[in-house]
């Protein structure tokens, strides 16, 4: 498998609302691709922001469709979790949805899938 060389998480603030809300899991590759975990309805706005836009852009934050939107680096945070030798997809997922189930719900039915 390719190793994981940064994990992010998406957040949007919604048109009209005041508030950054976590929306995807994303985990770039070593080889430059990447995989994007989140709720069914948010999957293709995320992947049509990855390719619309470069990661230091989404990194920074801009407006997509009305939607300010921004990633936050999460690769030490995940890593005080998980140790690097030891992460896969799921495990970084579990692990990461386990610290705050109810903010990081979009996650849930990747978690029971994978289980």
């Amino acid at each position: 498998m390719t190793r994981i060389v940064r994990i992010y998480e998406a957040c949007v603030e919604p048109p009209g609302d005041v508030m950054f809300l976590p929306s995807a899991l994303m985990m770039l590759l070593e080889n430059g691709q990447s995989h994007i975990y989140s709720e069914s309805s948010m999957h293709n706005f995320w992947r049509s922001a990855c390719t619309r836009h470069t990661w230091a852009e989404l990194a920074d934050g801009i407006v997509i469709d009305g939607h300010h939107v921004r990633l936050v680096d999460i690769t030490a945070e995940v890593e005080q979790l998980v140790p690097r030798p030891t992460w896969t997809i799921h495990c970084i997922m579990r692990a990461w949805y386990e610290q705050n189930p109810r903010q990081r719900f979009y996650l849930r039915r990747h978690i029971h899938r994978g289980s």
